[in-house]
């Protein structure tokens, strides 16, 4: 079956991470989502990879380098809670696999307070 997308970039980086969890890639606003369990993990765009970071993760993130995904609305720089991975990350199994979990605890973190917050 063909991927509903026809993105190199979105190929390698879907390849890459298979061997470390169950992913499933969609189509969004221009970019692509990456989801597992049905949990968004990630994100792609112009051909950059981010993961999902609560604060926690963040600090982690930020300390080896990352910087937060941003876009520009009515003149508003807007950070995201998405980091973007370094390519030392990518190239290194054992340490894109401990990004990969901290995206994964993030998502379920994030998902979970939103449910706990409705009524």
């Amino acid at each position: 079956m063909k991927p509903k997308y026809r993105n190199e970039f979105v190929e390698y980086i879907k390849e890459l991470l298979e061997g470390h969890i169950d992913i499933s890639v969609r189509p969004m606003f221009g970019g692509f989502g990456l989801y597992s369990n049905k949990q968004m993990f990630g994100l792609i765009a112009d051909n950059e990879l981010y993961f999902k970071a609560d604060p926690a993760a963040s600090k982690v993130f930020q300390e080896l380098g990352s910087d937060p995904f941003t876009y520009e609305r009515n003149g508003k720089t807007i950070a995201m809670s998405y980091w973007k991975v370094p390519d030392e990350v990518l190239e290194n199994t054992k340490l894109l696999k401990q990004w990969i979990d901290l995206a994964s605890q993030s998502s379920r973190a994030s998902k979970s307070k939103q449910k706990g917050g409705r009524v």
